[in-house]
């Protein structure tokens, strides 16, 4: 594929900067359109978002101010990427920050600027709707037993509404799934949604807005408000919800350009309303431009992605020749973790940096479990879900400490003093806890001192630094799993010197990245490992029982396409805990074209 130089310049109100940069033939038809409306079907790889930023700043050397161009994206992280690599002046925001936005700058003038509810004014204004239905309350329990006044169901009725997020086909989704928590709704869906229609009015004249309310009624407000935008321009496009896709279709009558960024084969949030698989349902009169050669994937990884998908037309090319990509049949879960111990080990010892390297799963336990076993053989991990807290395991070695100087204590014939324990856990803790959490603390503290063995000693003293932390709010929800990640570990020390001189080592080596595949898309490393390719993990238990399996394909098709230079997928037997069900067959996306694109051992 034909590549050229362009050069940018930027207007004389801007600092003058000079880029020369290498576009495809494709790239630069979306960079020099002159369509107003555009759809960008962009495959994994092909340089989407270097692309949405020469769109940009080709605008500007056409001299649109910066003040008149938008960009939308879906998350912080996303729109913290952008702003690093667009000019100043360019508004790039997430949809809700926009809409909230929209929403204060045409409130009433004397009036409250709408505030974003907490979780404890929501479940206050949820009460006072559900009293204000007592129709809809009495048919829910005529119909299922449920009484909504009680404050245990009002609580799971916040929860609905929230993962619902304002849409009634997850409602409806989420109360046929049997393991939702949700599925004694079904009978009252109508009673619900007059409910949380209530509860929308009441948060307005509360003067409160939520999430699923907030593009709701920055939609509305559209007609109104002036906008200062000539073009908006969308990145991953494809992730767009229902009330997304709505607004964006009420901001397209203000606004005559619009570009859209995404693909489609990518779309893997319709859990949470994401289910656009055609983005020119939105901008109706757009043109398609394509950019189908990856820059990333080799023709071998490619290769396997377009099997996957079983696509003829629409797809993705690689840009050079590499490794055939590898499946590896493990007998358990077991030998799956040993096998990706064994993968890492092999491939840092060829030279591969160790974030160069990412193990996906389907679900965090899977990634859980492989983590376990890489710290184990002394490989730490990046967790894509799970930030790492360890100033916070050398605070629970720091109560380990004082265990073993109990210990020590006791052995030459003293007793530590009272004082002079709870005066390190003050001190510990650097913050005022209450004396009855001390106390609580400290009787825990005689009890570790009598275990025989260093492993249960640690297990003691992060039961006492969770409590500490909990009780003086400074613990991060996965504290508990961050300090339980090192329980194994202790059985290789035999004193907190020598632990604690190892959490630091690792702490500061290259981390292995470990990940969901949700949590994954976007990124990209040298190699990539893929596990748990069986049925019930992917596709997931869930998805098979809904008989909806055509997301989890798209979801296994990201795993496969993050790799620069080879996927490795590995298929173990799988068990399923909340159902008790094993499942062993290999996936249903392992199929004859598939295998024909990997190497199999």
């Amino acid at each position: 594929m034909a590549v050229k130089n362009i050069r940018f310049r930027r207007p004389r109100h801007q600092a003058m900067i000079v880029k020369n940069m290498k576009f495809t033939q494709e790239q630069l038809a979306i960079i020099n359109t002159t369509a107003s409306r555009v759809a960008v079907w962009a495959c994994p790889g092909s340089g989407k978002t270097e692309t949405l930023c020469a769109r940009v700043r080709r605008l500007l050397d056409r001299g649109v101010r910066s003040e008149r161009i938008l960009v939308l994206s879906f998350s912080d992280k996303a729109v913290s990427v952008l702003k690093e690599r667009l000019p100043p002046g360019v508004t790039v925001k997430t949809f809700h920050a926009f809409g909230f936005g929209i929403v204060r700058s045409t409130a009433r003038a004397g009036s409250n600027m709408p505030l974003l509810l907490t979780p404890k004014r929501s479940f206050d204004l949820l009460k006072q709707a559900i009293k204000r239905c007592p129709m809809a309350r009495s048919s829910v329990k005529e119909k299922t037993g449920l009484d909504l006044s009680l404050l245990y169901e009002a609580a799971r009725l916040v929860d609905f509404i929230k993962r619902c997020n304002g849409s009634d086909e997850l409602a409806a989704r989420l109360v046929r799934d049997k393991e939702s928590g949700f599925p004694d709704y079904v009978e009252v869906l109508a009673e619900l949604r007059a409910i949380r229609m209530v509860y929308d009015r009441t948060v307005e004249r509360a003067g409160g807005i939520d999430y699923p309310a907030m593009l709701r009624r920055a939609g509305t407000a559209l007609a109104t408000c002036a906008l200062p935008f000539q073009h908006v321009l969308v990145d991953e496009a494809q992730d767009m919800s229902a009330e997304q896709a709505t607004f964006l279709s009420a901001l397209a009558e203000r606004v005559r350009n619009i570009m859209l960024f995404g693909d489609p084969k990518q779309a893997v949030y319709g859990f949470i309303g994401g289910r656009l698989n055609d983005f020119r349902n939105v901008i109706r009169d757009a043109v398609t431009l394509e950019l189908t050669r990856s820059f990333r994937l080799t023709h071998e990884n490619a290769a396997l992605a377009n099997a996957i998908l079983s696509r003829d037309r629409d797809c993705v090319s690689g840009s050079r020749h590499g490794v055939t990509p590898s499946l590896v049949r493990c007998a358990s879960a077991t030998e799956q973790e040993d096998m990706v111990v064994e993968l890492v080990r092999e491939l840092i010892g060829e030279g591969t940096e160790a974030n160069h390297i990412a193990i996906l799963g389907r679900t965090k336990a899977q990634v859980r479990l492989a983590e376990q076993a890489l710290l184990a053989q002394n490989f730490e991990t990046d967790s894509g879900f799970s930030e790492r807290q360890y100033a916070h395991v050398l605070k629970a070695l720091d109560v380990l400490k004082l265990v073993q100087a109990c210990i020590g204590t006791a052995r030459a014939g003293r007793k530590p003093k009272r004082d002079w324990r709870a005066g390190r856990l003050f001190r510990i803790m650097g913050a005022n806890v209450r004396r009855p959490v001390i106390e609580e603390c400290l009787r825990w503290l005689a009890k570790a001192v009598r275990i025989p063995s260093f492993e249960g000693r640690y297990v003691m003293a992060v039961r006492i630094y969770l409590r500490l932390a909990r009780a003086t709010g400074n613990a991060p929800v996965n504290l508990a799993a961050e300090l339980g990640r090192w329980q194994a570990v202790c059985r290789g020390f035999e004193n907190e010197r020598d632990l604690r001189a190892h959490v630091r080592a690792l702490s500061q080596q290259a981390k292995i990245v470990t990940s969901t595949i949700h949590g994954a898309k976007g990124g990209e490393w040298r190699h990539v490992v893929v596990l748990g390719v069986t049925e019930g993990s992917i596709p997931f238990y869930r998805e098979m029982n809904r008989g909806d399996v055509a997301e989890e394909q798209r979801l296994f098709y990201v795993a496969v396409t993050r790799a620069r230079e080879q996927v490795h997928l590995l298929h173990a037997p799988f068990h399923h805990a909340p159902s008790g069900t094993m499942f062993t067959e290999p996936s249903r996306f392992l199929s004859e074209e598939v295998v024909a694109a990997l190497a199999i051992p």
